[in-house]
């Protein structure tokens, strides 16, 4: 996504102020819109624009269609030793994965793992997010969901599967390892952010409505698919997440006929104490961390990585205030002032 794109920067607290009195206007508790804003406001700090605010404006046509009840709680409606089920009520999916990570926290801790799987619920956000909270608690966590279909099979071309995002925290004594990625070759959200810019994308991430290649996002939105990435393994990791997020939740697989909307999400977390204790687990980590990053580059000039370096680097640009798409900011303000209390 080459071409250039006019960016400016906002003062953190001036976006969390405005994102969470859109989501009041939109008659959301305060508490409850101040965590949603501050998830959206933590994935732009993290670099992740397509999991940022620019989301606010599909939020906002989801509460004027009935999709999302801002007043919705979480319930839980099963509970089983090791294992729960949540009810998001169509709420705020942020809202119900945070009640998520809080109880397979308190689970992990007494009982060594813990399951939690999340119905009737939007959309969830950055699921990096809350494996980064888990690991900052020495918790091992693993997460997934399945979602509205916008990816073809392999060898398809018609919309089957969700983007199926999944994510994995490893704590460590330095930086947590976190991984974060969809399971087709884009999330949707970067291509919502390609086209607000006016931007292309590359080549194999997705294809027109008959089965063509492209790089124009626009012809996503005109009933193109998003193709899964690693070609067939890919599509089997998606489908994995696809049965199970659907199934285990009851939020049913998006191609069902059952299925109607959100997010089906599963996060299972294991509390290495339980295991080897948890000094004997860090140091083996963090050996291991340390000889992957002295595995010699390709190119001098862009060292081994781990997982979760990058969004750190980006925090560490964005501390002082947060570099956003003017465009987008612009969009932002337009729709602070759309929904405003008269």
């Amino acid at each position: 996504m080459g071409d250039q794109v006019q960016m400016q920067n906002v003062e953190r607290d001036e976006m969390l102020a405005l994102s969470s009195q859109i989501l009041r206007d939109l008659g959301t508790p305060p508490d409850d819109a101040l965590s949603v804003a501050d998830s959206l406001v933590q994935a732009q700090e993290a670099g992740h624009a397509s999991h940022g605010v620019i989301r606010l404006i599909e939020y906002t046509s989801f509460v004027e269609r009935g999709w999302v009840i801002p007043t919705g709680q979480p319930t839980i409606v099963s509970d089983r030793g090791a294992v729960a089920l949540i009810d998001g009520q169509w709420g705020w999916g942020q809202v119900a994965c945070k009640n998520a990570v809080d109880l397979a926290t308190e689970k992990a801790l007494a009982l060594g793992t813990a399951t939690i799987a999340i119905r009737s619920c939007n959309h969830i956000g950055r699921l990096g997010e809350y494996v980064e909270t888990l690991a900052s608690r020495n918790l091992v966590s693993m997460m997934w969901c399945n979602a509205d279909p916008a990816v073809a099979p392999f060898g398809g071309r018609t919309r089957v599967f969700g983007t199926n995002p999944f994510a994995a925290g490893i704590p460590t004594s330095s930086e947590d390892i976190i991984i974060d990625f969809a399971t087709a070759g884009s999330a949707e959200g970067k291509l919502r952010i390609a086209r607000a810019n006016g931007q292309k994308v590359p080549e194999g991430l997705i294809i027109t409505k008959d089965g063509k290649a492209t790089n124009d996002p626009e012809e996503f939105y005109a009933g193109g698919a998003l193709l899964p990435f690693g070609g067939h393994k890919g599509y089997c990791m998606s489908l994995l997440i696809e049965i199970l997020g659907g199934a285990l939740s009851g939020n049913h697989p998006s191609m069902n006929s059952s299925y109607s909307r959100g997010n089906g999400a599963v996060l299972t977390v294991i509390n290495p104490e339980f295991f080897v204790g948890l000094d004997a687990f860090t140091s083996d980590v963090n050996e291991a961390a340390a000889q992957i990053k002295k595995s010699p580059a390709a190119n001098p000039e862009s060292p081994v990585l781990l997982p979760g370096e990058v969004e750190n680097a980006q925090r560490a640009k964005n501390e002082a205030s947060i570099e956003i798409s003017t465009s987008i900011w612009q969009s932002i303000q337009e729709l602070a002032v759309k929904v405003a209390k008269p």
